[in-house]
């Protein structure tokens, strides 16, 4: 009986852990809906997400919504400047790819490294603002410099999303997982990469 027991209680914190994460990324997707809060919901679910990383345990859905209220502005303004100088590029992309010619076609693999830039802004963009305070041009300006100043971690980054992203197309049955816990484990796995990368400048923080 006391073996059984002790098989019993990993299960249940495995089926625990599960469960919370699902209705984590329920409310990721719910708070997703009005579209420009997107920016606001990922530094929300990084916020978690981080905090559990870094052993931090607890309550999931609570701190969530809390940030949500707390980087409302902040997350908003960030996607949406993110936004407009995406669909900058991808205009400028296409627009020029379309002209045929040679010079044009140089110019537009120049915007397409443009826009792989901005993807990794992006991409650090929603956690920093889930760590750090800062002014939105403050966190573009560090999203850029992390990006660049930690490649590795930048390509394990961008090797989840290929991978996700592989798996939607080709496994029909990871849209679901996706919908039901998706968002959060990949925001979870990708906490452990930002959690070193931060590591650095949260001991400065501290320091100061």
């Amino acid at each position: 009986m006391e073996i059984k027991g002790k098989l019993m209680n990993p299960v249940l914190d495995f089926i625990n852990t599960l469960c919370n994460y699902v209705v984590l990324n329920l409310v990721f997707l719910i708070t997703c809906l009005p579209l420009f809060t997107i920016g606001t919901a990922l530094s929300s679910l990084y916020y978690v997400t981080l905090r559990e990383a870094r052993g931090e345990y607890g309550y999931l859905v609570r701190p969530y919504l809390s940030e949500f209220r707390k980087n409302l502005k902040s997350g908003t303004v960030a996607f949406a400047m993110l936004f407009v100088i995406g669909a900058v590029l991808l205009f400028n992309l296409v627009f020029w790819y379309s002209m045929g010619t040679i010079a044009t076609s140089v110019l537009s693999g120049l915007f397409v490294i443009a826009l792989i830039l901005w993807l990794f802004v992006f991409i650090y963009t929603f956690p920093l603002i889930a760590r750090f305070q800062n002014n939105t041009k403050q966190t573009l300006t560090n999203a850029l410099c992390l990006m660049m100043c930690n490649v590795k971690a930048t390509i394990a980054l961008a090797l989840i999303y290929i991978t996700v992203i592989t798996l939607c197309v080709f496994a029909r049955p990871m849209k679901l997982l996706m919908v039901l816990f998706g968002f959060a484990f990949i925001a979870y796995c990708q906490s452990f990469i930002f959690k070193k990368v931060f590591q650095p400048y949260e001991k400065e923080q501290e320091e100061e």
